[in-house]
């Protein structure tokens, strides 16, 4: 079991077939480069048993950027159906994959306990990384609340409290939104990111965003946000 996911990148790393076609990062040397600049993956709810890397296409030929996507295991059951997903994915790949000009299908959305995914340039330098997991949405009452009461607290937003005296009562109160994993925070933790909205205008919001670190109950950063919907 290990802590981190950068130490389990190396133990299973694949590339989408169409990444292979191309031969990008088809050395091992150049693999072996893109752990120790990965930023740190520390785990959620427990410590990883296995994970399942994939350097990703962009669905273009010849491509512009790829994808890795790093996928992490708690135990063995939750990796036994990574590695199924994972080998369905490549068959429904291996079945559309008629003609080089014809586009198929990524290793998004594959199970996994946690996923995120690297942007990345063709020949290994990494970009922005983000957890792409579903759940990340999903907080209990409890850290929400709790979360909540951090942020109505600080300074911070005390203060953004008396710059708009006249919000409208419409935009509704602060909200816990998401988990928001170190990697892309750059905070030690793994932090709630609470909003309170400023204004919306039926298709735009925009709005103050307060990152709570609710093991240390401190607001970390904030930040101005803007949110369109569909």
């Amino acid at each position: 079991m290990v802590s981190d996911l950068r130490d389990l990148v190396l133990s299973d790393i694949r590339s989408h077939p169409r990444v292979a076609y191309q031969g990008h990062l088809a050395e091992r040397a150049e693999l072996e480069r893109l752990a120790p600049r990965l930023p740190p993956l520390t785990f959620f709810r427990s410590q990883y048993h296995g994970a399942l890397a994939i350097i990703d296409w962009d669905h273009r030929l010849p491509s512009n950027q790829l994808v890795l996507r790093i996928f992490g295991y708690y135990d063995q059951n939750t990796l036994e159906a990574g590695q199924e997903a994972y080998d369905d994915r490549l068959e429904a790949i291996g079945a559309a994959d008629k003609y080089p000009e014809f586009d198929v299908p990524d290793f998004d959305q594959l199970a996994a306990d946690e996923a995120y995914e690297v942007e990345m340039t063709l020949d290994g330098e990494l970009g922005k990384c983000r957890l792409t997991s579903a759940w990340r949405r999903d907080i209990a009452r409890k850290d929400s609340k709790q979360a909540v009461d951090v942020a109505r607290k600080s300074d911070e937003f005390k203060k953004l409290k008396k710059e708009h005296k006249g919000r409208a009562p419409f935009l509704g109160d602060l909200e816990a939104v998401s988990w928001t994993p170190p990697c892309e925070s750059q905070q030690l933790r793994w932090t709630i990111d609470v909003w309170y909205l400023l204004d919306f205008d039926g298709r735009i919001g925009t709005g103050r965003s307060f990152l709570v670190d609710i093991a240390g109950k401190e607001v970390v950063s904030s930040r101005d946000f803007s949110v369109r919907t569909a």
